[in-house]
């Protein structure tokens, strides 16, 4: 459970909050406008404090929830699939030209652009050569997270990338450009 999630249900609960009184004192204006002043306002001066702060954390994490795009989990993930396809000879099978990113390329400012190319062309080659389902599934599904944050990247016109369909080569040069590619973005702190 997040600390949110708990912080809420302890909120909820109402751990914070004094004991009800028998008596209900007469509330002031700006009292009656808040739903959680039950009490004089000077009683629940503790009980508002945490709404508000619940409130501000609540709207605070909506921006540390984000996804890092290359999580260590998820690059993991995609080097599995490629050592089970290279297992598989479906590279060596395959004569296949794929268009991969040009070396030479930005990494740090590119790097999401990029994988997102690359896993255009390993969903490809998957397809074609029959790989698992279980392969496809993980590619699909990586090139979605990816996509999102190209798209996103692009409607904010930080920076323009170059286009992946550069330069052509055959299936095993791909997978050595592949895993080289993930292997350096293993190796960038995040």
């Amino acid at each position: 459970m997040t600390v949110l999630q708990t912080l809420y249900l302890v909120l909820v609960l109402g751990i914070w909050s004094k004991p009800r009184k028998l008596h209900r004192s007469k509330g002031t204006v700006r009292c009656a406008s808040l739903r959680w002043c039950s009490d004089s306002n000077l009683e629940n001066h503790l009980n508002t404090e945490v709404w508000n702060s619940f409130l501000i954390l609540s709207c605070l994490s909506v921006f540390w929830t984000t996804v890092s795009a290359h999580a260590v989990a998820n690059l993991q993930e995609i080097d599995r699939v490629l050592t089970k396809m290279e297992t598989d000879q479906i590279f060596n099978k395959s004569d296949a030209s794929l268009y991969v990113p040009d070396e030479n390329t930005y990494l740090m400012e590119c790097s999401n652009e990029l994988m997102y190319c690359y896993l255009l062309e390993l969903y490809v080659i998957a397809y074609e050569e029959k790989a698992s389902e279980n392969s496809l599934q993980v590619i699909h599904t990586n090139k979605g997270t990816y996509k999102e944050l190209t798209e996103d990247r692009k409607s904010s016109n930080h920076h323009v990338c170059p286009e992946c369909e550069n330069h052509q080569v055959n299936s095993t040069v791909f997978l050595k450009r592949m895993k080289t590619f993930i292997k350096t973005l293993q190796s960038i702190p995040d």
